[in-house]
């Protein structure tokens, strides 16, 4: 009876989206975990080779024919993205590294607020009051956080791991913006993943040269290190095919539940100390988040 309702292929593109939230959020976890545990350069490394490989692998496995082409076009019209995708992924590890994972996650997922500001700014877009009270509900409570921290010895400085969150949160707004205005012309996903597997790859060589040129010793792979930066590449891959599959309006909202997953493992599993205060803080961003997504896409 569901599937006559929503379809075989939305069936297929939601249950691969609730596989996607689970997979975002123990890579997450894990890696919150390295960021704490290893040498930044180390988590760097692994963080941008095991991310070339996955998207090079992905163009290798659907579009072999791309390998060994350069578009000087397509490049420059994906490297925006690749620029603030890159940049966001040296800013989490300090983000990670300084606070705590519970309430550095659900204001790095509230992207959709920058989204909003930018399209008011930018784009001269109408936004409704109901989105503006959402927006401002989430600020205020990222300003509360901020200011009221919880000592925890696992967060050496949470002012700072929120203030670098909030910078994440920007850049993948950016990218988000730029990603868009690609995609209008005659670029795919996989111009994307072809250019940032190449930008990666050069990426990863240098932090492995900045290791073997330093005192800095390299450390093995280990679960940890892989789980924490593979899977959320991973999961990427799963939710660009998740939407091929099934509607943005049906696909983002349940994707944006990885936060609250996040939120939940990260407190059971890395036993982070949460204040009530810091709680409130907390499910505020995480609902309003999740509202303002739902709204923005389907228009409740």
């Amino acid at each position: 009876m569901i599937l006559l309702i929503i379809g075989e292929m939305d069936m297929l593109g939601i249950i691969i989206v609730i596989i996607v939230a689970f997979i975002w959020s123990i890579g997450e976890v894990n890696y919150s975990k390295i960021s704490k545990k290893y040498n930044h350069t180390n988590v760097y490394l692994y963080t941008f080779l095991l991310r070339s490989i996955i998207y090079l692998g992905v163009v290798v496995f659907f579009k072999i024919n791309m390998i060994g082409t350069f578009n000087i076009n397509a490049f420059k019209a994906v490297l925006p993205i690749i620029f603030f995708d890159l940049f966001a992924s040296l800013v989490v590890n300090v983000a990670e590294y300084n606070g705590k994972l519970s309430i550095t996650s659900p204001i790095m997922a509230s992207y959709p607020v920058v989204d909003i500001i930018l399209g008011i700014v930018l784009l001269k877009e109408k936004t409704s009051l109901f989105d503006l009270i959402l927006v401002l509900l989430i600020s205020i409570s990222i300003i509360f956080l901020a200011m009221n921290p919880t000592k925890d010895k696992k967060a050496p400085n949470p002012t700072k791991g929120i203030m670098f969150s909030v910078l994440y949160m920007l850049l993948v707004s950016f990218s988000s913006y730029f990603e868009k205005d690609a995609y209008q012309g005659i670029y795919t996903i996989f111009d994307l993943y072809y250019y940032k597997g190449i930008v990666y790859t050069l990426t990863s060589i240098f932090f492995f040269t900045n290791i073997m040129l330093s005192p800095i010793k390299i450390h093995k792979p280990t679960k940890d290190m892989i789980k924490g930066c593979g899977l959320i590449p991973i999961g990427n891959v799963a939710y660009s095919y998740a939407l091929t599959l099934s509607n943005i309006s049906i696909v983002a909202p349940i994707s944006s539940l990885y936060t609250v997953i996040t939120h939940y493992i990260s407190r059971k599993y890395l036993k982070e100390k949460v204040s009530f205060k810091e709680r409130i803080g907390i499910y505020i961003i995480l609902i309003s988040t999740i509202i303002l997504i739902i709204h923005s896409l389907i228009g409740i």
